[in-house]
């Protein structure tokens, strides 16, 4: 019997070739982004590089709190057990805004929308064998400090990357955190920096920045290695609760290893759940 592979943003970038790895692994994948057709322009894709690809797409606006619970019940039908849950959907904004779910976009959706969708998905990975769950931050995290205000305020932030930054940040401790609740169950929590990729957030960058990061440029196959490798080779189950780069543990930075910081992100995303 297969195993199941659930992905958030698997239809572009790194979560496509995640998509494409796990699917070439014999997993059954199905991913999720808000525009449905180009998610299925990449399941398509995929299918047609590997006849024996078993994967499907599904339409997920992390950014609107309705939408995701009425997708989580989709998904469930669809999947009951999910072997490999990777929270991968990202974005860089030009221009700070608001999402429907009332919080500044880019920790909106890569913070506030996972957390409410794991919230719902969880006992699916728990119900696995080995349930693994695979969150894409960034080194970016590194820049990044949690300003409460800014999550409802964007104009708090000072430049577009700060809060970039502040979501980075808010996934590995929110990997963290929630690995440390799962402590002792089936299911282990990793986050990784998949490097400097040449994908549709690097090119939202401003140009003096996108000019430097251009010189450290990797390819979208490389960028989603770290995460397939988290989620299916046997030597990860001891891990829990890390932060990788290159499949090289790394502390990552002295914030985002404050316990009492992660729990109070993570008690204060609850309690608006």
């Amino acid at each position: 019997m297969s195993k199941n592979a659930f992905i958030t943003g698997g239809n572009s970038g790194i979560g496509k070739e995640m998509a494409r790895g796990l699917a070439a692994q014999g997993y059954r994948v199905i991913i999720a982004s808000r525009d449905l057709a180009k998610s299925q322009e990449a399941a398509a894709e995929i299918k047609a590089g590997q006849s024996d690809a078993n994967i499907e797409a599904m339409a997920l606006d992390l950014g609107d709190f309705d939408n995701i619970d009425q997708f989580a019940p989709a998904l469930l039908e669809a999947m009951p057990e999910i072997d490999v849950l990777i929270l991968n959907a990202g974005l860089f904004t030009n221009g700070l805004r608001k999402v429907a779910s009332g919080y500044e976009a880019m920790i909106g959706i890569m913070h506030f929308g996972h957390f409410r969708l794991v919230q719902k998905l969880l006992p699916a990975v728990e119900a696995a064998e080995a349930g693994r769950i695979v969150v894409t931050s960034s080194m970016m995290h590194g820049v990044g400090k949690i300003k409460e205000a800014s999550f409802t305020d964007p104009s708090l932030h000072m430049m577009d990357m700060a809060a970039y930054g502040q979501a980075k940040l808010a996934n590995l401790l929110f990997a963290r955190h929630l690995a440390k609740r799962l402590e002792g169950s089936r299911v282990t929590v990793n986050a990784f920096h998949p490097g400097a990729v040449a994908t549709g957030i690097w090119r939202e960058l401003p140009g003096p920045m996108q000019k430097l990061v251009g010189l450290f440029l990797i390819s979208e196959k490389k960028g989603a290695d770290t995460a397939i490798w988290l989620a299916t080779d046997p030597s990860c189950a001891q891990y829990s609760g890390q932060y990788f780069v290159n499949r090289k543990l790394r502390k990552g930075s002295k914030t985002s290893r404050n316990e009492s910081l992660a729990q109070w992100l993570w008690e204060y995303s609850e309690a608006r759940m």
